[in-house]
């Protein structure tokens, strides 16, 4: 089954990419004209780099795709590949956290008051201990877009789930953790 970003990520990414590259042709014209001028290339180039540093996570989450099979979760992102084995995954969870920019969760959604945006970003949490956020699949904690983030996050924990049934591993508590997870979110969205 394959993920893809939830609509208002890939519209919201679109927009920042579109926007990063303009701020980039500024920087680079900048540095290009001015470069007799130590101050106004310094800056010019700095603008660029500014605006490349936005653009690549943008296309990151425009280029991402999530597929979960029987053997495991793929994520791919920029061409490159990132494979996690059902065995290796101990559970799916939501992480609700403050949104930022250099991770592709959040670009520009809530302008004045950024302090408040709150994102849920279904994540796996590895045998190691590490968990791997997926932010491509994020969607805003509140409001009525946060079941996007609770549906993938539950996909992902069903296929998990019946893996685990396969080889014999029952994911009860796994499946308890998970509903309180996703009830959680509901909560907190509806306050």
């Amino acid at each position: 089954m394959e993920l893809h970003p939830t609509p208002e990520s890939w519209r919201v990414a679109l927009c920042t990419a579109l926007g990063a590259l303009a701020i980039v042709a500024v920087g680079s014209w900048v540095a290009a004209v001015f470069a007799g001028s130590l101050p106004l290339l310094s800056g010019g180039i700095a603008v660029a780099l500014a605006g490349l540093a936005t653009f690549l996570p943008a296309l990151g989450t425009l280029s991402a795709a999530i597929d979960a099979d029987a053997s495991g979760v793929t994520i791919r992102r920029f061409g490159r590949e990132s494979r996690y084995g059902w065995d290796d995954i101990v559970d799916v969870r939501l992480v609700v956290r403050r949104a930022n920019v250099p991770d592709g969760t959040e670009y520009h959604w809530v302008f004045p008051n950024r302090r408040r945006h709150v994102v849920a970003v279904p994540s796996l949490g590895l045998v190691d201990g590490r968990v791997r956020e997926i932010p491509a699949l994020a969607a805003r904690a509140e409001g009525p877009r946060h079941a996007a983030a609770v549906e993938y996050a539950a996909v992902l924990e069903h296929v998990r789930a019946l893996h685990a049934d396969k080889c014999g591993d029952q994911s009860d508590d796994t499946n308890a953790s998970m509903r309180s997870q996703t009830n959680a979110i509901s909560v907190s969205a509806s306050a």
